[in-house]
C-alpha cells in the first residue's frame, strides 16, 4: 500500500515538473460574418523545432493545445464550411504559461456562383436588340449585362438566391420580369427573356411667352409641362419663343418668370406623335408692387 502511495506522489511530481516546463496556446473561433463561435473546429500548431499540437473547439468556439514545449509556433484553424485561417504571426510559447487569444474568425467558404441567361427582342417584330442592359438585384448581391448582336446575354458572378431581374435599351420601354429569379450555385438559370415595347415616337408643344402689358417677348421664362408619362421643362428664348419634345398624352401646361404671375394654360394640351402642338401662348402679368 505504501509502495503504490510513493508511487502516486512520484507521479505527480513527475507531472507538476513537466507542467512547468511546458506552455500551452488558447483562444476562440468565430464566424467572421457573424461572430457567433464555431463549434468542432481544429486548430494545428507547428513549433520552429517540428514539434506539432491540436485541439478542437467546444461549444463556445474556445480552445487549448496543451503540453507544447517553449518556442515559437505557426497556428492555423480549419471547420467544415469555411475558409482555413491563418494566424498572422509566430506565436511564442513559454515554459509554465498558456499563450492566450490567439483567436481566428473564419470567414464562410465562397459557394460557386450561379448566372441568369435570355434574350430580349422587340415585341412588335421580334427582332433581337443587341446592347440592352439587363440587370439582376438580390438582397445583397448584384450583376449586369448587356445583350449580343443576337439579343442574347448572360449575368454570371451571382450569389446563390432571389433576383429581381429587368431589361432596359434605348427607345424602349423598360421592363421588369414579372416573378423573382432563382439563382442555384453552379448553375445558370436560363430563359430570363424580355420582349420590351417599342417607345411611342415623341411630339412637342411650341409658343411664346409675352408681357401681357407692352406685348413685349419675356426671354428666360420657364414653361413646363405635366402629364400622365411624366414633365418635362423649357426656356424660352430672347425672342420669348419656346419648343419642348414630349412623349404623346396630354398635359398641363403652366408659365412663369422672374416679376411675373405664373400662368396656366387654360385648357390641357394633347400631344400626338411626331407632330408638334403649335400656339402654346401666354402673357404674364407683371407682379403689383406693394403701395405705401
Amino acid at each position: 500500500m505504501k509502495n503504490l502511495l510513493y508511487i502516486a506522489m512520484a507521479l505527480l511530481a513527475v507531472g507538476i515538473a513537466r507542467a512547468e516546463e511546458v506552455g500551452a496556446i488558447s483562444g476562440q473561433v468565430v464566424d467572421a460574418a457573424t461572430g457567433n463561435p464555431i463549434a468542432n473546429a481544429v486548430v494545428i500548431c507547428h513549433g520552429d523545432s517540428g514539434q506539432a499540437g491540436r485541439a478542437q473547439t467546444n461549444e463556445r468556439g474556445a480552445y487549448r493545445i496543451p503540453n507544447l514545449e517553449p518556442g515559437r509556433y505557426r497556428v492555423m484553424a480549419e471547420a467544415r464550411g469555411y475558409e482555413p485561417g491563418r494566424y498572422p504571426e509566430p506565436v511564442p510559447v513559454r515554459a509554465g504559461q498558456v499563450t492566450q487569444n490567439v483567436n481566428f474568425r473564419l470567414r464562410p467558404a465562397q459557394q460557386p456562383m450561379g448566372a441568369i441567361s435570355g434574350r430580349v427582342t422587340d415585341r412588335r417584330t421580334g427582332d433581337p436588340i443587341s446592347g440592352a442592359l439587363v440587370v439582376a438585384r438580390g438582397r445583397d448581391w448584384a450583376g449586369r449585362a448587356r445583350t449580343d448582336d443576337r439579343g442574347n446575354y448572360v449575368i454570371r458572378g451571382l450569389r446563390p438566391g432571389a433576383y429581381r431581374v429587368k431589361a432596359v435599351a434605348r427607345h424602349y420601354v423598360r421592363e421588369a420580369f414579372p416573378r423573382p429569379v432563382t439563382v442555384e450555385a453552379g448553375q445558370v438559370t436560363e430563359n430570363i427573356d424580355f420582349a420590351l415595347q417599342p417607345k411611342p415616337a415623341r411630339g412637342a408643344i411650341a409658343g411664346q411667352v409675352i408681357d401681357a402689358r407692352t406685348q413685349e417677348p419675356i426671354g428666360g421664362a420657364v414653361v413646363v409641362a405635366v402629364g400622365e408619362h411624366g414633365r418635362n421643362r423649357a426656356t424660352t428664348d430672347r425672342r420669348g419663343f419656346y419648343r419642348m419634345p414630349l412623349p404623346p398624352g396630354v398635359y398641363q401646361v403652366t408659365a412663369q418668370a422672374r416679376g411675373y404671375e405664373p400662368s396656366v394654360f387654360p385648357r390641357r394640351v394633347p400631344v400626338r406623335p411626331r407632330e408638334v402642338t403649335r400656339d402654346i401662348n401666354f402673357s404674364l402679368r407683371r407682379l403689383a408692387l406693394d403701395s405705401d
